[in-house]
């Protein structure tokens, strides 16, 4: 059967569904892109929490494998693989341009043992464990989206980081929890997950909105002091 034989045997919401999931994975090939951009014209990752981004990483790694090892379509994870790529790319810009206080080389050795050891016991886990992944991720995204909040709460602003791209991961949990029902049906550990990262990136957007004016004028100042 072609594809696009198999396409015309889908009902109208099959195909909705299968079109947002392939559009969404799209989308999220720029999910971090904004951020990058940021970065690296300000060479600063002010207003960004080590502690949010490292658990960001398990939260889409623990996501994206918990589908593949289930045996999901790609459709049904794949942005959560592609985000997980990128998020280990902001942890190597976070690396070289955190000032206060500078990742220490110990900090990195040790980061990059507990991702190794991390990825060793995720294949490792037996088939009928694997619901632990999500169970995990719960916790992990509360912590990884609570951190960068009281992060944004203590400064009173959002530093270098991007709106954009926290809208693009809302908005990607939103169309998410109806792929998941769609494709892969009402799996709780995995609706739950997405629910709670709604909420959170909702707080994160808000906090952006808020601290508008300040961190226009954070930028200034940083702008300044790099023309010292």
């Amino acid at each position: 059967m072609s594809f696009l034989d198999e396409i015309s045997t889908l009902d109208p919401t099959e195909l909705l569904m299968k079109l947002l999931g392939m559009l969404i994975i799209l989308g999220s090939m720029l999910n971090k892109a904004p951020l990058f951009i940021n970065i690296l014209k300000t060479k600063s990752v002010a207003g960004m929490s080590s502690s949010a981004v490292y658990s960001e990483c398990i939260m889409y790694a623990n996501a994206a494998f918990y589908s593949y090892l289930q045996g999901n379509p790609f459709a049904a994870y794949g942005e959560t693989l592609l985000i997980t790529i990128q998020t280990v790319g902001v942890i190597l810009l976070m690396w070289q341009y955190k000032v206060e206080p500078k990742v220490s080389a110990k900090e990195r050795i040790i980061v990059t043992a507990l991702f190794a050891v991390y990825f060793s016991v995720v294949f490792s886990i037996p088939a009928e464990k694997l619901y632990l992944l999500l169970s995990i991720n719960m916790p992990v995204t509360i912590f990884s989206r609570g951190m960068q909040i009281m992060t944004y709460l203590k400064a009173k602003h959002t530093g270098t980081q991007s709106i954009i791209t926290v809208i693009m991961n809302f908005t990607g949990s939103a169309i998410r929890v109806m792929t998941t029902i769609n494709l892969v049906g009402f799996d709780i550990p995995m609706l739950a997950g997405y629910g709670i990262s709604l909420l959170l990136n909702s707080i994160m957007i808000s906090q952006f909105i808020i601290y508008k004016e300040n961190t226009k004028k954070y930028m200034k100042e940083l702008e300044a002091k790099k023309k010292e």
